[in-house]
């Protein structure tokens, strides 16, 4: 008799090789099939005795089984489940208990002795694949016409099934329909609970009380538990002592049972629950067949209701996310691992001016500048090292038009599997936001100079006041009187400017025409001056606020009397304008004293600047605030005579 033919499907080599090894002395013949395409056209073109798939590499174990008893019902399956030496040896094993006589029949044997051995692995630890294939799903045309019908009828409903009571119903149904079983019931195995509940899709329909559940893994249900743990068909007969260890055993025992079979439900490496028919006499050979013929069947039905309903669940979760995603306001994008645009939503389109199709595929510096990648990718990266998911970092956004929109960004990494495949960004433009924080942080800037003006800018009028307080005293002359009210009534000028300004937060209210010259002299007495000179060439007519105004020359007044020493000299005069010498653009302020400070170049008009203990940053500051209310431009240089000079532009 010609030796018996082992076909391996497996893709790996160490695997191939281990079994192909173990096999090099037993008497079998060894061929390879490295796909499932190829095994099943060896299985048309050769005779094949037994096939071993490595379920590690095989996809679908089911699939290839099929296939298996498609073209000859007569060859066993192996499901070879581990790595390494071990199970090779085992199958060396097995082969050599195979002799000349009968070689088929006992190599067959052999194998199917192994695999229905089962595992003592835990269920939830049940390595590699569906072990329910090592015995290939039954050939309808071999079972005897009754038990043949109810396979074939349970399939045709089962085609059309679209949820498990519908298995469920249709198993029951289909099985008890004849004399050969009594009663059957689907239970599904709970694994976070390790118990099976039984299904209930037509309680009334039932006569017998199903309200039950059964723990597994206390030893309590064996047949329950070697079904599960081996995912093949078990049976057991029973009696009146040995009816406890039987599901529902009183109450089928009080029916005449005296056979059960449990069947799993399994498909893909998936464990769906069990399928447990009872019979009044002991189950033969074909009725297991019929049972596991029934079981199939609806195990693949069970795959399929599983994964439509997570592909449906999938679909709609998708489906809520893009319309999350079109639908916010923000713009949102996801970047590859390098840094491309693969998706962008409507909002960022908006934003950037670009299309989509303008912006798929793109780096993402098509949008940001170095710096604010730089930025970025160290955000990315420590991400990456702490095991965080997201983060927030502000930078501006560059659109298609040339504008900067300043953007807060979330990013979140993604790292599937550990291993970077990119970031998702929503990119929020916070313009009204950035505006709002520096009309904030220039209004805090007023506040807080608020206190420091009031004491720098009433320093003025009151030494005016006091000095001629006390010439009033010493003459008794009523003019310095008048004098000294003046001073005090520019003090409360300039309380009420400040609490105006406080409150509204403008430097120029009440406007109206103005003669400048007017406006000098005015301010030149306001101010305690008795060794500077004042002299003024030209005058003009200007649209301002008469008491902002006043402040403006006060304050360059005493910045060039306290900076520029005892003598200085201030001079008044009008900018002319750039093309002719005829009108004027403004006017122009200036001494021939010290000079500005060279340090403070650029920053003079900042609140918080000063060169000496009397603040000279806050009068200044002063100066362009009332310039800035009334529209005009104010730039410090240096006069001719090495001092300071301060100018106005009011035409623009």
């Amino acid at each position: 008799m010609s030796r018996p033919r082992v076909l391996c499907v497996s893709n790996d080599r160490t695997t191939r090789a281990a079994v192909t090894l173990s096999l090099t002395d037993a008497p079998v013949d060894m061929v390879v099939a490295q796909r499932p395409s190829e095994a099943v056209d060896r299985l048309e073109r050769e005779a094949i005795d037994a096939v071993v798939i490595d379920v590690n590499t095989v996809g679908s174990v089911a699939a290839l089984v099929d296939a298996v008893e498609s073209e000859t019902a007569t060859t066993p399956t192996f499901v070879h489940w581990g790595n390494g030496d071990e199970d090779a040896t085992v199958l060396s094993e097995v082969v050599a208990r195979t002799d000349e006589t009968d070689s088929d029949t006992r190599l067959v044997d052999a194998i199917s002795e192994r695999i229905g051995t089962g595992s003592d692995a835990e269920i939830d630890a049940s390595a590699g694949g569906d072990v329910s294939a090592a015995r290939p799903t039954p050939s309808i045309r071999d079972l005897p016409d009754g038990l043949a019908s109810i396979v074939s009828t349970a399939r045709c409903r089962l085609v059309d099934v679209t949820s498990p009571l519908a298995v469920e119903r249709t198993l029951r149904e289909e099985l008890t329909a004849s004399d050969r079983f009594s009663f059957a019931w689907v239970g599904e195995y709970d694994r976070g609970e390790r118990a099976v509940v039984p299904w209930l899709s037509d309680p009334d329909a039932v006569e017998w009380s199903l309200q039950r559940t059964f723990p597994i893994g206390d030893g309590d249900h064996p047949v329950l538990e070697r079904a599960l743990r081996t995912r093949t068909l078990q049976t057991q007969r029973y009696d009146a002592t040995s009816r406890d260890a039987v599901p529902f055993g009183d109450r089928a025992f009080e029916h005449g049972v005296r056979s059960v079979a449990v069947a799993p439900l399994a498909a893909s490496g998936d464990l769906y629950g069990v399928v447990v028919v009872y019979a009044p006499d002991p189950i033969s050979d074909a009725e297991r067949d019929a049972i596991r013929a029934a079981a199939g069947a609806a195990s693949h039905v069970l795959e399929t209701i599983a994964l439509r309903g997570r592909h449906q669940q999938q679909e709609r979760t998708l489906h809520r996310y893009e319309r999350l995603v079109e639908t916010a306001g923000d713009g949102m994008y996801v970047l590859d691992a390098t840094g491309h645009f693969t998706t962008v939503n409507d909002a960022l389109v908006e934003m950037t001016g670009y299309s989509r199709e303008g912006l798929l595929g793109e780096h993402a510096s098509l949008l940001f500048d170095a710096d604010d990648i730089e930025a970025a990718t160290d955000t990315v990266r420590s991400l990456l090292q702490r095991g965080a998911s997201t983060d927030t970092l502000e930078l501006p956004l560059e659109t298609k038009a040339g504008d900067r929109i300043p953007c807060e960004a979330q990013i979140a990494v993604l790292v599937p599997d550990g291993e970077f495949n990119g970031t998702v960004g929503v990119l929020r433009d916070i313009t009204e936001r950035k505006r709002r924080e520096r009309e904030l942080r220039e209004r805090n800037e007023q506040l807080d100079a608020f206190a420091q003006i009031v004491s720098h800018d009433l320093r003025n009028p009151l030494g005016v006041a006091q000095g001629y307080l006390e010439l009033l005293e010493d003459t008794g002359d009523l003019e310095y009187a008048e004098r000294t009210h003046e001073g005090l009534d520019r003090m409360e000028t300039i309380i009420e400017d400040v609490l105006a300004i406080a409150r509204e937060g403008e430097w120029a209210t009440d406007t109206a025409s103005l003669d400048l010259e007017s406006a000098v002299r005015d301010a030149w007495d306001h101010v305690s001056t008795p060794n500077a000179t004042l002299s003024m060439t030209g005058t003009t007519t200007l649209e301002a606020d008469r008491s902002r105004l006043l402040r403006l020359l006060e304050n360059c007044f005493r910045n060039s009397i306290e900076h520029g020493g005892a003598t200085v000299r201030v001079r008044v005069g009008l900018l002319e304008a750039d093309d002719q010498g005829d009108g004027c653009r403004g006017f122009f302020i200036e001494d021939d004293g010290e000079g500005l400070p060279e340090e403070l170049q650029g920053r003079l008009f900042d609140p918080s600047v000063s060169s000496s203990s009397d603040g000279l940053g806050i009068g200044l500051w002063v100066v362009r605030e009332v310039a800035t209310g009334h529209g005009w431009s104010v730039t410090a240089t240096e006069s001719e005579g090495e001092g300071a000079r301060f100018e106005f532009e009011t035409d623009g």
